[in-house]
């Protein structure tokens, strides 16, 4: 397996150059356990969950694949796919019934609206099967955010209506239920599956995020205000929550230990739009302990990502590196601004043909506050269903009345992004489309 030199560098300093005592202010003797971690819900918008994404098709009257899936269900922030003009049907499909408790997306600038309904089984649009809990929200809105008040819906399908004139990438869906991120766990599947069991349009390339919550990944030290628990927000899988990152030189702004060691072969990041400077990245074959950051004066980085402040996203494909650690700095352009970390994923060689996502029965998302500084957000609910509609998105407050009857959400979180080309599908395979 190949590594590169900087690996063996770092290893031979760690006793000595490269891991320094922690920060008065921010030492933190410990990582979190899953008890303090079940704040952070599951997103299950993914294909390593079993989740698949069609579209409809009203010539034919029936749902179809869609090349969208590879990229709206994969786990990186950068791969994206155009949603088709005019109003569109994306069928989100779950391989059993789960409590939904919020729902949102990652997208470049959209000028239009989204409805969304629930159910238990699939459906043609306009059904009377089909449950409205939201209806023309503004894109913008949504995008890098959730809404505000909890869906708490128990359903086995998603119907997201979309009407955009001008459409542009989606890069993820989001849906939150009851399971918490850092009780699930990647696991070998008892038996290998074929990838037509999974879909047409999947990419095992950026299936599973080895720096997950869910990879029993941990922010073990970060350079700015909170707490071992909100550090945690970098590596959530929610655009939303974010964690800045101030600007060094000499040591590192942030340190995630992987839950074991990986051969990481490509790193994406989602950042802030205005973001102008370098996000080194180093990969480490030894982690330093909880609370410690790390000596980089001298050491050459893995690879360094630019930001030119005309997109949010970046990512680079590297040489396969077996690491058990990862350490950001930010160098930026200009003044000292922090980068404003939104999202993070690192990929490795596993295969969804050979593994999937799974959690214990009793893993369940908290509302619970364990941290001052986290805020409760609704992106994990009580398990109670919900019999109203949401009333003004991620702005206002629940209600009868559906999204759109009243004044618009005001938009906010990142700038435009780019769709990605290096990456590529695999090719079309034939299967059967979902019936209505």
């Amino acid at each position: 397996m190949k590594t590169t030199a900087l690996l063996t560098a770092l290893t031979a300093a760690c006793s000595t150059v490269l891991f320094a005592a922690p920060k008065e202010t921010l030492a933190v003797s410990e990582v979190p356990n899953v008890n303090q971690l079940q704040v952070f819900p599951k997103n299950i918008a993914r294909q390593h969950n079993g989740t698949n994404l069609f579209v409809y098709d009203k010539t034919s009257q029936r749902y179809v694949a869609t090349e969208a899936a590879a990229a709206w269900l994969d786990e990186d922030p950068v791969t994206g796919w155009s949603v088709l003009p005019g109003k569109q049907h994306y069928l989100l499909q779950f391989t059993e019934p789960q409590i939904v408790t919020n729902f949102g997306l990652s997208a470049k600038t959209n000028n239009g609206s989204l409805s969304l309904y629930l159910a238990d089984q699939p459906a043609a649009p306009g059904d009377a099967a089909w449950n409205l809990v939201a209806k023309n929200v503004s894109i913008e809105a949504l995008n890098n955010r959730h809404f505000k008040g909890a869906l708490n819906r128990t359903a086995k399908c998603l119907l997201i209506e979309t009407d955009i004139a001008d459409p542009s990438a989606i890069y993820s869906l989001y849906v939150f239920g009851d399971k918490a991120s850092a009780s699930m766990s990647i696991q070998p599947r008892q038996q290998a599956v074929d990838l037509h069991a999974l879909g047409e349009f999947v990419n095992q390339q950026t299936a599973f995020n080895v720096a997950g919550l869910y990879a029993n990944s941990r922010v073990t030290y970060a350079n700015s205000p909170g707490s071992n628990i909100t550090w945690q927000r970098a590596i959530d899988d929610n655009p939303e929550s974010t964690v800045p990152i101030a600007p060094t030189t000499a040591e590192a702004g942030m340190v995630i230990r992987f839950g074991e060691a990986h051969p990481i072969t490509r790193l994406s990041v989602q950042g802030e739009q205005a973001a102008k400077g370098t996000l080194d990245i180093f990969l480490l074959s030894q982690a330093p302990d909880a609370g410690q950051t790390v000596g980089l004066e001298g050491i050459a980085p893995s690879v360094s990502i630019k930001f030119d402040g005309t997109s949010a996203r970046a990512s680079a494909d590297i040489e396969e590196t077996n690491s058990v650690a990862m350490v950001l700095r930010w160098k930026p352009e200009g003044d000292s601004a922090a980068f404003t970390l939104h999202d993070l994923s690192a990929f490795s060689n596993i295969s969804l043909t050979d593994h999937e996502v799974v959690g214990t029965p009793d893993a369940i998302a908290s509302n619970d506050d364990p941290d001052k500084d986290m805020k409760k957000d609704g992106t994990a609910g009580d398990g109670k269903e919900s019999k109203n509609v949401i009333a003004e998105g991620p702005s206002g407050k629940e209600g009868k009345a559906p999204i759109g009857e009243g004044p618009n959400p005001e938009a906010v979180g990142a700038g435009p992004g780019f769709t990605p080309g290096g990456l590529g599908f695999p090719p079309r395979i034939q299967r059967n489309p979902v019936s209505q």
